[in-house]
């Protein structure tokens, strides 16, 4: 018996290298292989309720992304008001002679307060940890369900396949208008 024909002999069994509808193929787990119609079927169920898991997931999770940009403005805004507040305080508390003298020297003698230092709008938003430890959490999970059903894509199980498809997009007729901004409108 030649080597090579056992190979492709074992090979063949695992997994079949083209478009099908057969079972036997591992599905995830090692203990997950459905070869009945009807425990193809149930795969086949839970690929779709997965899927629509997966993009309310994502919904949610774009949603949340809004709630944490507002919170995350409300911050820097409250910050940059305060800055402002201490810059009145300390221009009020200063005799008014000063500032017509040191207008007439010229803006070089103007004190420098981190309000005027930082004149250009922030392009990052603060850390917070509560939002980032989350939105990583959130990212772990999405990659998670990812790969897993990538992994049920590449057993080319054309059923598998289908369920994913069919329940990715019975997901996104549900959960794909939660969070997105459409010019400004929700």
């Amino acid at each position: 018996m030649d080597m090579n024909s056992t190979t492709a002999t074992t090979m063949t069994m695992m997994m079949t290298p083209w478009l099908h509808f057969s079972g036997g193929d591992y599905l995830i787990f090692e203990t997950w292989m459905p070869e009945s119609k009807g425990a193809i079927a149930g795969a086949c169920i839970a690929l779709v309720a997965f899927c629509i898991l997966e993009r309310w997931i994502s919904a949610f999770r774009r949603q949340m992304e809004i709630q944490w940009g507002s919170r995350a403005l409300a911050l820097i805004l409250q910050t940059q008001r305060t800055s402002t507040d201490i810059q009145h305080v300390d221009d009020k508390a200063k005799d008014p002679s000063d500032r017509i003298d040191a207008i007439e020297e010229g803006s070089s003698s103007l004190p420098i307060t981190p309000a005027r230092v930082r004149s250009r709008q922030r392009l990052v938003p603060p850390f917070i940890p509560m939002h980032d430890i989350t939105r990583g959490i959130f990212q772990a999970v999405q990659s998670l369900f990812s790969y897993a059903l990538m992994l049920a894509v590449m057993t080319f199980n054309a059923s598998y396949i289908i369920s994913i498809v069919v329940g990715l997009a019975m997901g996104e007729v549900l959960f794909g208008r939660i969070g997105r901004l459409n010019g400004g409108r929700v």
